[in-house]
């Protein structure tokens, strides 16, 4: 079994940046002037460069001559971003006390943004949480990821895009889990994306 847990900001081979946006620092963007104004999560980790970005690059790179990027964020981009929300099975381990956990309500929110007059593309994104019910000490875990999840999301925001901006009709949506059923049932109380009101529906495209 192997999962991911971190994301770093990645830019694809062979595409350079927009002098305004230079990797590798995360960056927070507004639709009207997509500059970096904060630097909102570093989190190196090669295992998750591989499996988040790409699996993005291989399936976002279909899009060419437009250039995706794919950005994790603790901040929802403003203004005219588009948002999916997915979620997926993860794992926890609580960094104080060691327990570990299972949750089928790992929440995943994307937004993105094309600008058609340089034909660059922004995917940001955020991993949500969870307390541990042991400790109840306030901090939120981060998720591991199983890789096949996170191909899921990826291909699920992937078609939402194509959905939008480039003639997909009705593209499909994954549902599917890894298979596996938590111990306990999920507790709000200790949810992140519950306690910012992003836990009511399973997904979401607006």
């Amino acid at each position: 079994m192997h999962l991911v847990n971190e994301v770093v900001t990645y830019v694809p081979a062979g595409v350079t940046m927009p002098a305004s946006i230079s990797p590798p620092t995360p960056v927070y963007l507004c639709v009207d002037n997509p500059t970096p104004n904060a630097s909102p999560i570093t989190l190196p980790s090669p295992s998750m460069e591989m499996v988040w970005h790409g699996e993005f690059e291989r399936l976002f790179s279909q899009y060419f001559p437009d250039h995706w990027y794919l950005l994790p964020t603790n901040y929802p981009p403003i203004n005219r971003w588009r948002t999916f929300k997915d979620s997926a099975k993860v794992r926890f381990s609580c960094q104080q006390c060691g327990h570990g956990w299972t949750s089928m309500k790992g929440r995943v929110i994307f937004w993105f943004y094309l600008n058609f007059t340089n034909s660059y593309g922004y995917v940001m994104f955020k991993l949500y949480g969870q307390q541990c019910m042991r400790c109840k000490n306030g901090c939120y875990e981060p998720a591991m990821w199983y890789p096949e999840e996170v191909v899921k999301v990826i291909g699920n925001v992937y078609n939402r895009v194509g959905q939008l901006h480039y003639g997909f009709v009705r593209p499909p949506l994954r549902i599917d889990r890894r298979a596996g059923k938590p111990r306990n049932q999920h507790n709000s109380e200790l949810c992140q994306a519950c306690k910012e009101g992003h836990c009511k529906e399973e997904w979401s495209f607006t």
